[in-house]
C-alpha cells in the first residue's frame, strides 16, 4: 500500500498536478489531496485505482519508499475504454508542452463515441495541435476541416494510429485493444511519412463539420 508522500512523489515525478490524478483515477481532487496528506485511509479499491492511474501515466511505486518511472517500450490498454484511455495519457503527456503536437492516421470521424469526441477536445482545448487523415469519401467531422486531410479511399482502412511524443499508438481491428510502443526513430519516422502525404494531399471536400 503506498503512502501519501509517496503518491504525492509519483504524481510530480511525471508532472502531474492533483487534478490529472482524479481525472484519470476517476476519484475527486479532494479524495486524492485527503490521501496524500494522510488525512484519509482509503479502501484498497481506491488504491488500486490510484496505482493504475499512475502506471498508464508511466510511474510505479518501489517498495515502502520509493517510485520510479517506467522505462516499458511496449504497453497495451486493453478493454472497450482502450482507445478513451489512449486520449487521456495523450493528453496528460501533452498538455503542459509548448508546442505539442499529435497525428491522427487513418480516422473515420462517423463511428466516433461522444466520449471519444469529447475526449479529443479536450486535448485541442489544451492548446494542442491535432491533425487527421481520413478517407475522401469522408462525410462527417467532429473538428475545424482545416485539420483534415483526405487520402484515397483504396489506401484507407478505419485502424486508427496515433503519433505523440516519442510514442506511436495502434489501435486493433477489433477495437478492444491498443498497443504503445516508445521508440523516438519510429515516431519521428511516421511524423515524416505524415507529412508527406499531408502535403500531398487535400482538405475533404464532401462532407460537413458537426456541429
Amino acid at each position: 500500500m503506498p503512502t501519501g508522500r509517496q503518491i504525492r512523489a509519483a504524481r510530480m515525478l511525471i508532472d502531474w498536478e492533483a487534478t490529472d490524478l482524479s481525472r484519470s483515477a476517476n476519484l475527486s481532487t479532494e479524495t486524492i489531496l485527503k490521501i496524500e496528506r494522510g488525512e484519509a485511509n482509503p479502501k484498497p479499491d481506491t488504491t488500486e485505482k490510484i496505482i493504475n492511474a499512475l502506471r498508464d501515466g508511466g510511474v510505479e511505486f518501489d517498495g515502502e519508499r520509493g517510485v520510479k518511472l517506467i522505462l516499458e517500450d511496449y504497453r497495451v490498454f486493453g478493454g472497450e475504454d482502450c482507445y478513451l484511455r489512449l486520449l487521456d495519457e495523450v493528453f496528460l503527456d501533452l498538455h503542459a508542452r509548448k508546442g505539442a503536437e499529435v497525428l491522427f492516421i487513418c480516422v473515420d470521424d462517423a463511428v466516433s463515441s461522444p466520449e471519444i469526441i469529447d475526449a479529443n477536445k479536450r486535448i485541442r482545448n489544451a492548446g494542442i495541435k491535432c491533425r487527421y487523415l481520413c478517407s475522401e469519401t469522408a462525410t462527417k467531422f467532429d473538428y475545424t476541416l482545416e485539420d483534415y486531410r483526405a487520402i484515397s479511399k483504396e489506401y484507407f482502412k478505419n485502424s486508427v494510429m496515433v503519433v505523440y511524443d516519442e510514442k506511436v499508438a495502434t489501435l486493433r481491428g477489433t477495437n478492444n485493444g491498443v498497443l504503445i510502443v516508445r521508440d523516438k526513430d519510429q515516431a519521428e519516422m511516421l511524423r515524416g511519412l505524415f507529412n508527406i502525404v499531408w502535403s500531398h494531399s487535400k482538405s475533404p471536400k464532401n462532407g460537413v463539420k458537426s456541429k
